[in-house]
């Protein structure tokens, strides 16, 4: 646990009292090896404006609720604790709209309690440029990955991080990860065709694009991510997340039905992720990844499939006469 106490974070608030400007919203399930890490990078924060943490725990099994409870007591005009007592993810209740909807703050901060940040300026910073620059809906930075055990995967989550306009927060085609943002608290609300998207974040990039763009930020220090088979993206494989990452552009195209502009992008970028995929199970010589590739696209009533079996089309012809005749010998 951080050294700091609760008056030493608050002594530089220009505001004592009232709402906080930021609300941290920490999503928490089993995270007891790694969740003091997490709270300890948002109480190291220096900002001259009150912030709260809310920790939202889904009914841990582990000792997570207990850590959650401990930093309470120390810090209780700032942890705000949300201890579930049934698991609700298992009802189809998604985590982040669950805890955002107790946020208090102007702007919006996410953390999952396995992550955690490495700049003390970093809520500072990003509050600061969107005080100052209403047409922005969201900022965020760089983030590196990291294993279970520390190690690092990545320095970086994209090396192409840029600003994103809001037509192209719509349509998806984005690298941020959630825990380098803030954003702007506003009612954010999943329309029915997102029911059962695994994509969750970008949907919610896609809905806050709505009302503004995004601003990368490359003065601050990177985040950082942990990869583990605990996760519920990092243990899909990868045509598994192929899948997912096409069903929920998908979804954005439906909700966009009147940009049609902006649906052909996605079309667009659906057959170009499409084909980058093929090219690399045949770059790795996995056959199994590209039959099941080449299944999907052929199969999949929705996906505009032409273009990509104009690309591939002797090979394509070979391998449907053999879905056709259900032969997987080849």
């Amino acid at each position: 646990m951080i050294k700091r106490s609760e008056k030493e974070i608050i002594k530089n608030w220009k505001r004592q009292s009232g709402k906080p400007l930021v609300s941290c919203c920490c999503i928490s399930y089993n995270h007891e090896k790694y969740i003091e890490s997490a709270l300890d990078s948002i109480l190291m924060q220096k900002t001259d404006f009150p912030f709260e943490i809310i920790v939202r725990d889904d009914c841990s099994t582990d000792q997570t609720q207990n850590i959650i409870k401990k930093y309470a007591k120390k810090f209780p005009s700032i942890i705000k604790p949300i201890l579930e007592e049934e698991n609700q993810y298992s009802k189809g209740v998604n985590p982040g709209l669950a805890t955002f909807k107790h946020a208090k703050g102007k702007y919006i901060a996410i953390l999952e309690c396995d992550d955690f940040w490495t700049d003390a300026n970093k809520l500072q910073k990003q509050t600061d440029f969107l005080e100052r620059h209403d047409k922005f809906i969201i900022s965020y930075h760089d983030c590196s990955l990291i294993d279970k055990n520390d190690k690092i995967i990545s320095n970086t989550i994209n090396s192409n991080l840029k600003d994103y306009t809001s037509e192209e927060l719509k349509c998806g085609n984005i690298f941020i990860h959630p825990n380098t943002t803030l954003f702007r608290n506003i009612e954010i609300v999943f329309p029915k065709i997102f029911d059962g998207i695994l994509n969750g974040d970008t949907v919610m990039f896609h809905l806050l694009g709505f009302h503004g763009h995004g601003k990368y930020q490359s003065d601050i220090k990177n985040s950082v991510y942990r990869v583990h088979g605990a996760g519920i993206w990092s243990s899909l494989d990868r045509i598994q997340k192929m899948k997912n990452n096409i069903k929920t552009k998908q979804a954005l195209q439906k909700n966009l039905c009147d940009e049609p502009e902006l649906v052909k992008k996605i079309e667009d970028n659906i057959t170009r992720s499409s084909l980058s995929h093929l090219r690399q199970s045949l770059a790795e010589k996995d056959l199994k990844a590209y039959y099941e590739i080449i299944k999907f696209i052929i199969f999949n009533k929705n996906l505009d499939n032409r273009i990509i079996i104009k690309h591939y089309k002797d090979i394509f012809e070979r391998v449907y006469k053999k879905i056709l005749t259900g032969s997987t010998n080849h």
